[in-house]
């Protein structure tokens, strides 16, 4: 296994090394969501297609909670990874894969419990209701194997290697779209065959970065790194429970802007369900920016290098701004025929409005990528409190457009809900990371 020592170097060709296989992982990931969605749409029809998506909206809340708190336990193991402190390293390593499993354990339980009522608590259509319960049922079954799958991922990245996850990722994906052959063509097992598949892809990509891991030899806890230190624990809740509340928040926002879409009617939770699928495709540059970021600042603030940081963040800020630009315009023109790609046999109503909310999405995400680099620098440094001030941010944003902007602009300014929350967070993290670079100072590992 490869790993980049980021303290060393030139700031912008180490990111650069470091991000492209992440976009690469991101863009795989996307095209495996679109090969996905089109496999349910064919075989299953356009109101399956819908459920998935909108149980998929609910499954990513619980996803993007416990993915906040790895994300946490990263920056711990980059910080030790910078400091060349390898049994630092696997302390918290063996403390994250502790926390990591009680959490993933946690979602499977409360999940499956209530899979019915959070959907209907969100005025999810009759018609979606059984289909997205059953979706969710069997993915938070398996959300242990989700859980350790970003562990072993995060591991890898914090010292530098992000091929390794993202053959994990190609493995994972080719196995996906086999299965949903398999179970939904062949087997004819429909929603549930889809998202089992999913679980199953999912373990496989856990067990390829384990391997990497092992052929590591010194990254690994072994028994005695089990022996859970309280300063270690300590940190590690600081730097992931901050994450995982701001994330809660966040998600609390998207929950009540996900209500309000759903009293629309089915053909514009249709419209919005499709526009959102291709999210993720639009931050494809963004995602390895920021995973880059996180990484080398971490590394480079455990080893005291906040001159490092400074360059590094402005040379990403700089392709953040130029590479999402480029992308808005690119989706605004290609908005039409991308929509009609997912919902072939939909009315032009539907096609209209999610041709809206996708070009919306596009024009606005420089201030999502600027939000997301200056955060992950922040979070790299071992800053949780402008981080969790985001999610505030985010929250009260997201409420205030919802509850204003439809009155004036009528379901159209749904569109425009996110925008309104990332420019001004993204201002607030502008102002977070300048404090922060001049205030702080490393923290030594606890022992």
């Amino acid at each position: 296994m490869q790993t980049l020592d980021m303290t060393q170097g030139k700031p912008s060709a180490l990111l650069l090394k470091f991000a492209f296989p992440m976009m690469l992982s991101m863009l795989l990931q996307q095209c495996y969501n679109l090969c996905d969605s089109l496999l349910v749409g064919r075989f299953l029809g356009d109101v399956a297609l819908t459920a998935t998506g909108s149980a998929g909206n609910f499954s990513w809340i619980a996803q993007n909670l416990v993915c906040c708190a790895i994300y946490g336990y990263g920056v711990a193991l980059s910080q030790r990874f910078g400091a060349k402190d390898m049994d630092g390293y696997r302390r918290y390593f063996a403390g994250a894969v502790v926390l990591s499993v009680f959490w993933g354990l946690a979602v499977t339980v409360v999940g499956t419990t209530f899979a019915e009522t959070f959907l209907s608590l969100l005025n999810t259509p009759e018609a979606l209701l059984a289909g997205a319960a059953k979706y969710l049922r069997v993915l938070w079954t398996g959300f242990l194997s989700l859980a350790l799958m970003n562990l072993f991922s995060t591991a890898l990245m914090s010292m530098g290697d992000s091929k390794t996850p993202l053959v994990a990722l190609a493995i994972s994906s080719a196995v996906n779209i086999v299965l949903d052959v398999v179970f939904l063509a062949w087997l004819h097992m429909g929603i549930g065959g889809a998202a089992l598949a999913t679980v199953i892809a999912q373990i496989c990509a856990a067990a390829w970065n384990l391997r990497a891991l092992i052929l590591r030899g010194n990254a690994l806890p072994g028994l005695q790194d089990f022996r859970l230190r309280f300063p270690v624990m300590k940190e590690l809740l600081r730097l992931s429970l901050p994450q995982m509340l701001s994330s809660a928040v966040i998600n609390s926002g998207d929950l009540l802007v996900q209500s309000i879409v759903n009293s629309f009617g089915i053909a514009f939770v249709m419209g919005i369900n499709a526009a959102r699928r291709y999210f993720s495709m639009l931050n494809i540059v963004g995602y390895g920016l920021e995973c880059s970021v996180a990484t080398y600042v971490g590394q480079n603030w455990g080893a005291e290098r906040t001159d490092r940081i400074r360059a590094g963040t402005r040379f990403a800020v700089t392709m953040g701004f130029v590479s999402s630009a480029a992308t808005g315009l690119i989706v605004c023109l290609l908005a039409e025929p991308m929509i009609r790609f997912l919902l072939t046999d939909s009315p032009a109503e539907t096609v209209r409005f999610g041709v809206e909310a996708l070009r919306t999405l596009a024009l606005f995400l420089p201030g999502l990528y600027l939000l997301c680099e200056f955060r992950a620098a922040i979070q790299g440094m071992g800053n949780v409190v402008y981080p969790m001030l985001s999610g505030f941010s985010e929250l009260a944003m997201r409420i205030t457009a919802v509850l204003v902007l439809p009155t004036v602009l009528g379901q159209a300014g749904l569109y425009f809900v996110d925008p309104c929350a990332w420019v001004p967070t993204m201002v607030l993290m502008v102002i977070g990371y300048r404090s922060v670079l001049h205030r702080r100072k490393p923290a030594s590992s606890p022992e």
